[in-house]
């Protein structure tokens, strides 16, 4: 007697087929461009937008004489929603800072001044004043900083957004879709004799 197709096991090959396919394309959409993942941040970025975790973020500095800078990017972390960034100076001579009236000493003893200060905005200038020690008397001067959320990116490892997340589903998903794909295309053939 001669074979006679099934209908219903020739569909359900050709679906696992293409589910293994979709996995894989998902899977390589998601580890092979990161960075599609860390630009989600950047739209209508806030703290309590942002998962918690550490970011790096472009900072500008304006203000005082022009020759103070502080280093960009910078770490922002986020956590329960509030955002705290870790500004380096381009000086050792900043004894402390201000930021809306709470006052801010240094987190190191050595190199040039390191503060953790909020993130008051995102993408629109906020006022601070740094205390220099550089002149012949202490002076405050007083700056903006703005942070631009369009440069947010994760830090590797150390974020819970999408970023950390979505390459390893990826992954699972295109190992599971093509271990079930094979195992259906795969067994034996039932024949009628």
């Amino acid at each position: 007697m001669r074979h006679q197709n099934n209908p219903g096991r020739t569909c359900l090959r050709y679906g696992a087929l293409l589910m293994a396919s979709i996995a894989i394309v998902f899977a390589f959409c998601f580890t092979s461009a990161p960075h599609l993942a860390a630009n989600a941040y950047a739209a209508e970025t806030t703290a309590s937008t942002l998962a918690d975790g550490d970011y790096l973020m472009d900072v500008t500095l304006e203000g005082g004489s022009g020759r103070a800078s502080v280093n960009s990017p910078t770490r922002v972390t986020v956590h329960d929603g509030k955002a705290t960034a870790r500004l380096e100076w381009s000086s050792p001579n900043y004894d402390y800072m201000l930021v809306e009236g709470t006052t801010y000493t240094p987190v190191n003893d050595e190199g040039n001044s390191v503060f953790e200060i909020p993130v008051l905005a995102f993408d629109e200038p906020f006022a601070v004043v740094g205390d220099t020690t550089a002149m012949s008397q202490p002076h405050e001067i007083e700056y903006t900083l703005t942070f631009d959320s369009s440069s947010t990116e994760p830090v590797a490892g150390k974020s819970d957004g999408p970023g950390a997340v979505l390459p390893i589903a990826a992954l699972v998903t295109a190992a599971v879709g093509t271990v079930i794909a094979l195992r259906i295309m795969h067994r034996p053939r039932k024949t009628d004799n």
